[in-house]
C-alpha cells in the first residue's frame, strides 16, 4: 500500500505521523520539530496518518519522490540539501551552540515527556491529548508503559527517581532559557533550524503532559521560554487550533 505514495506530485514530502493530538497537533517532539521545518523552509507537503511508522519502526517519516526516509534529523538534513535550504544567517559558532542545544531538546528532554507521560503521570491523564476511544487507549497506554519503562532504563533515565528527573529536565530547561536569554529565536532575530527542535520538545512540556509540574515551572521560572514557544506556534502555526484533533489538518 506504501507504492501508493508515489503518486504524490514530484517534490512533494508525504510527512508520515500518528493521529494528531487534542492539545498539541503533534504528541511526538520529532513530528512537530519535523512538520515545524517544513514550515519554516516552505517546503510543501501533505500529512499522512495512516502509516505513522516507518522504515526504522519510528515516526514521523517521509515519502519523497517514491523513496522513504527516516528519522528526524536524517530527515531535515536530507531535505536541506535537496531543496537547498539554510535558515537564518548564522556563523559557524552559532550554529554549534545550536547543534549542542538540539541534542539537549532531542536527547534529553525526550526522556522526562515520556517517563511522565507513559510511566509515572496518571494514565486517565492520557485523554485529555490523545484522541482515542476508551479501550484503544488503555490498551496503548499499558503496552507503551511497558516499552518505555524498558527503553528509559536501558537508556538511564528511568533509573532514577522522579524527583531526580524533575530536577534533570528543570535544569535542561534552565540552560536553554539562559542561552535564548531576550534574543526572539533561539540563535537570534531569525528563525533556524535548531528552533524546530526546542520548540517541539518545549511545546509537548507546556501543552503536552497534564498534570505534570513543568508547564507551571516554565511559566513562574522560565517567562522567556513560554514566550518564544508562544511566538514560534504564532509565527509557524497560524492554524494551530485547526490541526488539533477534531479541528481538520
Amino acid at each position: 500500500m506504501l507504492n501508493s505514495f508515489k503518486d504524490t506530485p514530484k517534490d512533494v514530502v508525504v510527512l508520515h505521523h500518528t493521529k494528531r493530538g487534542k492539545t498539541v497537533p503533534n504528541l511526538s517532539p520529532f513530528a512537530l520539530k519535523l512538520e515545524t521545518y517544513l514550515r519554516m523552509a516552505n517546503i510543501p507537503y501533505q500529512v499522512d496518518d495512516t502509516f505513522p511508522f516507518g522504515p526504522k519502526g519510528k515516526t514521523p517519516w517521509v515519502t519523497l519522490n517514491g523513496e522513504h526516509l527516516a528519522d528526524s534529523q536524517f530527515i531535515l538534513e536530507t531535505l536541506a540539501k535537496k531543496y537547498n535550504k539554510t535558515i537564518g544567517n548564522y556563523n559557524e559558532e552559532q550554529r554549534a551552540l545550536g547543534h549542542v542545544s538540539r541534542i539537549t531538546a532531542d536527547e534529553h528532554l525526550y526522556w522526562g515527556m515520556t517517563t511522565w507521560r507513559y510511566v509515572f503521570g496518571d494514565p486517565k491523564d492520557l485523554s485529555q491529548v490523545f484522541d482515542l476511544p476508551p479501550a484503544a487507549l488503555t490498551a496503548f497506554a499499558r503496552a507503551t508503559q511497558k516499552r518505555v519503562k524498558t527503553s528509559s532504563f536501558y537508556q538511564g533515565t528511568g533509573r532514577h527517581s522522579l524527583e531526580e528527573i524533575f530536577h534533570l529536565m528543570k535544569s535542561n530547561l534552565r540552560a536553554l532559557s539562559v542561552i535564548l536569554g531576550k534574543k526572539k529565536f533561539f540563535l537570534g532575530d531569525e528563525p533556524s533550524e535548531v528552533d524546530c527542535s526546542i520548540f517541539g520538545a518545549v511545546a509537548q512540556y507546556l501543552w503536552g503532559l497534564p498534570g505534570a509540574p513543568y508547564a507551571e515551572f516554565i511559566h513562574d521560572e522560565l517567562p522567556n521560554l513560554e514566550e518564544y514557544s508562544i511566538r514560534m506556534k504564532e509565527h509557524f502555526w497560524p492554524d494551530w487550533d485547526q490541526c488539533l484533533a477534531g479541528g481538520g489538518n
